[in-house]
């Protein structure tokens, strides 16, 4: 595994002498970061401001979880307290968090944010090698959530190639053993393997299909949650979540596996699996409902938002299947098979819109649940009810930019309508390498011939 940083801006200041302290086991315990924010060892005054920016901004919009069980909040950030690598990484993401809002604000520093977020990030690239070579389980939780934070940072830069090269390097990482001695360890990695396998579905159009996806499966199918074929209640919307990201891995065969087929039981291939998945949907379903039920005192504002996404997750995978259930007649899908998620979307990214600035995250569903309409739907309504709301949304979930995707689709409705094959020289190639912007740049590319 190798990571790649930045070319320096420009040559750096002499940098301060500082005692560098031994290097040390830690144990992965969360610390309250009320009483010890101000603590965190060797920041210097740029370094804390994006520090308290990961910790008030970035964090809630990486995660869709409640505060006392996010991720970033409740185990990261404590750790960042502890290794210089995350420390590294953690400003070094929320400088990129802060530019990408500024851009979208017209912001004066521009410049120095980014000569700031570029060193810090060279910083954590440096600082995490010795975690790399050395064979200790405990070291590769750190490894991962610094992969993570890299994913984010490259997320947030627009640079997706490196983005998918962090994101195969941690990938890889599942084949080892991970901690699993505490129950903070097993929270840790459950949390760490569930946020790999979303990017690895949600990327898995613009990787290699046979490196890396394998690791991160072969944990889940190792670790599977027990009981997660019951009808007990969930403990709570973490593990609710966690084991809807199991049909993303457990379920090994779904109905669009067999979409080129040319099989003559393809229609009873396809059937029988759209049975199975739909079984464990609707197992999932009642159990997230007999969660809700037992919760008398309700749920919190951010509880709610969490519980909004899990439905729009289960809509998601409800119209998926059901778009495949009518697949062998001509006919294409009908408007009302889009319409529950439809509904769902517009409350999700109500509070979203209401921001009026970009936002970024690892999770959610609603761009690429979004995208599948406005790719699948014939009914032009539907299309555009679709593409109006990527517009407005002005968000990033990993790499798939809201509105990038619906300049693809603009782009795209103007080649079908050109008379002219375009021809272009076989020997260009465009700049972006990776993502949705390699497909913008070839759609232009193809309209300017």
């Amino acid at each position: 595994m190798k990571c790649d940083g930045y070319p320096p801006p420009k040559p750096p200041k002499p940098p301060r002498k500082r005692t560098k302290a031994k290097t040390a086991s830690v144990k992965l315990v969360p610390i309250p970061l009320g009483t010890s924010i101000h603590d965190v060892p060797s920041l210097t005054s740029h370094e804390y401001q994006y520090f308290q920016h990961f910790l008030q901004l970035t964090s809630t919009q990486l995660s869709l979880s409640a505060e006392s069980t996010n991720f970033w909040i409740r185990f990261v950030l404590p750790l960042g307290h502890k290794h210089e690598s995350i420390r590294y990484s953690v400003a070094a993401v929320g400088a990129s968090h802060r530019l990408f809002m500024a851009r979208a604000n017209g912001h004066p520093n521009i410049g120095e944010i980014q000569n700031f977020m570029i060193q810090q990030y060279n910083r954590a690239i440096s600082s995490i090698i010795p975690n790399m070579t050395q064979n200790c389980t405990e070291n590769l939780q750190v490894v991962l959530i610094c992969c993570l934070l890299f994913i984010s940072f490259e997320g947030l830069t627009g640079r997706y190639d490196e983005f998918i090269k962090h994101l195969r390097a941690g990938l890889a990482l599942f084949n080892s053993k991970l901690p699993s001695s505490t129950f903070e360890d097993c929270m840790i990695t459950e949390k760490l393997a569930e946020m790999f396998c979303r990017l690895q579905v949600e990327s898995s159009n613009f990787m290699p299909i046979d490196e890396g996806a394998s690791g991160v499966e072969r944990w889940y199918r190792n670790n599977a949650i027990q009981g997660s074929q019951s009808v007990a209640p969930f403990n709570s919307l973490n593990e609710a979540s966690l084991v809807l990201r199991q049909l993303d891995v457990l379920q090994d065969e779904k109905p669009w596996h067999y979409e080129g087929s040319d099989g003559v039981d393809k229609e009873l291939l396809m059937t029988e699996a759209s049975q199975r998945l739909q079984k464990s949907l609707d197992e999932w379903t009642a159990r997230l409902d007999a969660f809700c039920n037992l919760r008398a005192e309700g749920l919190s504002a951010r509880e709610e938002q969490q519980y909004d996404n899990l439905c729009l997750r289960q809509k998601y995978w409800q119209m998926v299947i059901d778009s495949y259930k009518g697949r062998s007649g001509k006919e294409g899908p009908s408007p009302k098979l889009f319409e529950p998620f439809l509904v769902a979307a517009r409350k999700a990214a109500a509070p979203i819109i209401a921001l009026q600035q970009p936002t970024y995250s690892l999770e959610g569903d609603l761009i690429s649940g979004l995208t599948f309409i406005a790719s699948s739907a014939e009914d032009e309504e539907v299309k555009v009810q679709a593409l109006d709301l990527l517009w407005r949304l002005n968000r990033r979930e990993g790499l798939l930019d809201s509105r990038d995707v619906v300049e693809m689709h603009e782009l795209s409705r103007a080649l079908s309508q050109l008379t002219v094959t375009p021809r272009v020289d076989e020997h260009w190639k465009p700049k972006a390498v990776a993502g949705i912007p390699s497909i913008i740049e070839r759609l232009r590319k193809y309209l300017e011939a």
